[in-house]
């Protein structure tokens, strides 16, 4: 009996709260079910829906990383066919490809301070590459295992990378340590 008179005698009172109003509850606890019956379901604001630009092929294996050039006038591609391969951001044509990994590429990083690309994979290697010339100038050797993921500091001189030796490892990009 004392169960109905609290059920009873509590009451729900609507709060306005921006967007709508909910419903607050004095007294004891309510179910999830009547919850559920009380919450207003908010509907989301119509956008159209995304458009594909165009499907670009040319690597041979899987492509496992990507990067976009700070001017977006190109992105890079690594793939597990170990080639390195710039397209054209635009149009979408191949550039140029590059080899010099013996195993699928992982990690990719493009320099915003220099014309250098970072590369690192699963032979160990990490790679910098000079965008002018298209060719390796840099090898960073320390890791035990293969190199998984890469990232360059916004502002430092400074080239992190992680691999499955289960170390991150910082590089000074200014020398070859």
């Amino acid at each position: 009996v004392e169960e109905q008179k609290m059920s009873s005698s509590t009451a729900l009172q609507p709060v306005e709260v921006q967007g709508g109003s909910i419903m607050s509850f004095d007294g004891p606890r309510l179910g999830a079910v009547q919850l559920a019956k009380m919450r207003k379901i908010v509907k989301p604001q119509w956008h159209a829906p995304w458009k594909l630009m165009r499907v670009i092929s040319g690597h041979e294996g899987w492509v496992r990383c990507l990067t976009v050039d700070p001017s977006n006038k190109f992105f890079v591609t690594g793939s597990t066919d170990r080639t390195i391969k710039f397209w054209d951001l635009a149009t979408g044509k191949r550039m140029i490809s590059l080899t010099g990994h013996i195993s699928t590429i992982r990690g990719l990083a493009i320099s915003k301070r220099h014309p250098y690309l970072y590369s690192c994979a699963e032979d160990k290697k990490v790679l910098c590459w000079d965008l002018e010339a298209n060719k390796i100038v840099r090898h960073y050797h320390g890791h035990l295992s293969g190199v998984y993921c890469m990232s360059l500091h916004p502002s430092l001189e400074v080239l992190a990378t992680g691999g499955r030796d289960s170390v991150v490892r910082l590089w000074d990009c200014r020398t070859k340590s």
